[in-house]
């Protein structure tokens, strides 16, 4: 039943007449529209119930409230809106809308007001340390903090902690960006998160649907800005480490739900190097990808019209498995992968924030301004010395850059928390800047990925990856995973990020081109930081 109460206030108008020889100006006043506001956007009651004021503001007479749930009620004094709860006999989390109209048809402003009633229990996400990712398990209801960025760590070289701080301050609402499945179909993707999630003294609470997935939750201040976002990664998966280089590796990408060969939802998310924000890889499922024939010398060994028979049933299905995946669920966003360069950043923090705020745009590397060097980085365009002398862009490390057995990860790590970025040395070690070691002996082809037999034994899918510019390709063909080591310095450094990538069906890691040192810098080429790439975590390593 909709239970509906409406207050009516009376206005008194007063017209003041005078009587002029002059001819009056004619002012056209504004349009008036019904507009309302709540001095409070939700609440969170606990299971033995009570009540919540907010106050209304509005230009109209009257104003009514309405809500369909049986557990809640209200009164109206004035501009004074009492929510009254009941008792949770059912020990389920509840939640409820109550929406506030005032004016009427058709001039009406509407005003939602989120109210969530807890049960007998709620999982807190954040108990051992704050993050940017959290796993969460399907239909349980969660709190996680939402006072402070991320991994709630200083350490950076961006600028943008000693500009904007840790804490997140002004906190009006929470709200879901996006949520997906891997498989593309929206029907599923809108029950990863169930009911809406709800900001309430400096926590986000949601409860989790039936669907795994992954999704996008932020919080926003009073007038809609999106101050922070964290990725919940709803997996009932049990997931093992195991070790490799020195280090516990989780047994799948960040994101992904299964460990399966051949399975799409192994995939996990891509992510440009250094941004948080997680990015979909391809819905399309994998298929076997032809592939040429070279000698030692990486000469090819087919006639030409071997070929092209070849190279046509590659482009066709190369068509077929790179395809973007739109799904937002229930979220408030879209997806905007191709035709947005980053915006033009020449001091620290360069794009941070912008990229905070805008959450599912890839921020394309810039081609049309002639800034040396540095053009393929989301980041910055042009190199800033700080205060202790590094060079801002190509030295950002905006995921850590540490040696391995020191304490590192940042504040834009986006592992959940225990696990982070993997160090440097990770997949091995690289002999010099702009070189990369020749692993493939290491790594054993498999149908749409590689398995590290000289590690760990772990499959490694063919994800597939961003290009500079946005676009996804080489899904079920080659593999491309970041680690927090990065490359440059000065005015010879361009900013790369160490990456295992594969070419001519080899791996290796480092950066690419592999042949030539003096074009490495190149912003086309695997490292630039502008690419979208998988990301495979590693136990947090902490000094004692």
């Amino acid at each position: 039943m909709n239970k509906i109460l409406t207050y009516i206030s009376v206005l008194l108008l007063v017209v003041a007449v005078g009587c002029s020889k002059q001819p009056a100006e004619i002012i056209y006043p504004e349009p008036d529209y019904a507009t309302v506001q709540l001095s409070s956007p939700s609440a969170v009651i606990g299971l033995e119930g009570g009540s919540k004021e907010v106050f209304v503001s509005t230009n109209r007479a009257s104003w009514s409230v309405a809500c369909e749930a049986e557990w809640v009620e209200f009164s109206i004094e004035e501009n004074s809106l009492t929510i009254f709860v009941q008792e949770n006999d059912t020990n389920l989390s509840r939640n409820a809308v109550i929406s506030v109209v005032a004016g009427s048809d058709p001039d009406t402003a509407v005003a939602r007001f989120k109210l969530l009633q807890l049960g007998d229990e709620v999982v807190d996400l954040s108990t051992e340390a704050t993050a940017n990712c959290y796993i969460a398990p399907t239909q349980t209801m969660l709190k996680f903090r939402a006072d402070v960025k991320g991994n709630g760590e200083n350490r950076d070289n961006s600028r943008y902690v000693t500009t904007y701080g840790v804490k997140i301050e002004a906190a009006s609402y929470a709200d879901v960006v996006w949520e997906a499945t891997y498989d593309g179909d929206k029907t599923r993707s809108v029950r990863i998160i169930d009911s809406e999630p709800v900001y309430a003294d400096g926590y986000i609470y949601l409860h989790t649907g039936d669907v795994e997935g992954n999704a996008l939750v932020a919080v926003y201040d009073g007038g809609g800005k999106l101050l922070w976002s964290w990725h919940l990664w709803v997996s009932d998966a049990e997931m093992s480490l195991s070790e490799a280089n020195g280090l516990q590796w989780m047994d799948r990408n960040l994101g992904a739900l299964t460990t399966d060969m051949g399975n799409i939802s192994n995939r996990g998310m891509l992510y440009q190097w250094g941004r948080k924000e997680p990015f979909l890889p391809s819905p399309a499922e994998y298929v076997v990808m032809p592939t040429h024939s070279y000698d030692e010398n990486y000469d090819l060994t087919e006639t030409e019209e071997e070929y092209a028979a070849i190279q046509e049933a590659i482009e066709a299905n190369r068509i077929m498995v790179n395809v973007n995946n739109p799904q937002t669920g229930d979220g408030e966003y879209e997806w905007k992968y191709v035709g947005y360069p980053a915006p033009v950043a020449l001091n620290a923090p360069g794009n941070i924030e912008y990229a905070l705020e805008h959450p599912t745009t890839f921020l394309a590397c810039r081609t049309d301004i002639p800034i040396g060097e540095y053009l393929f980085d989301w980041y910055m365009q042009q190199d800033l010395m700080n205060t202790s002398g590094v060079m801002m862009q190509s030295d950002s490390q905006l995921w850590g850059d540490a040696e391995q057995g020191t304490e590192y990860k940042t504040l834009f790590d986006p592992c959940p928390p225990g696990y982070c970025v993997p160090p440097r040395g990770a997949f091995g070690e690289i002999p010099s800047e702009y070189a990369c070691s020749y692993v493939s002996d290491e790594w054993t082809k498999e149908e749409y990925g590689w398995s590290w037999s000289g590690g760990n034994g772990d499959f490694f899918p063919a994800t597939g990856n961003f290009d500079v510019s946005g676009l996804v390709g080489e899904t079920s063909e080659k593999m491309l995973y970041w680690t927090a080591e990065s490359f440059g310095g000065g005015t010879s450094g361009f900013g790369k990020a160490a990456t295992l990538f594969v070419a001519y069906n080899d791996v290796y890691y480092g950066i690419y081109p592999l042949l030539d040192e003096s074009v490495a810098g190149s912003w086309y080429s695997y490292g630039a930081r502008a690419y979208g790439a998988a990301l495979r975590c590693v136990k947090e390593q902490k000094n004692d």
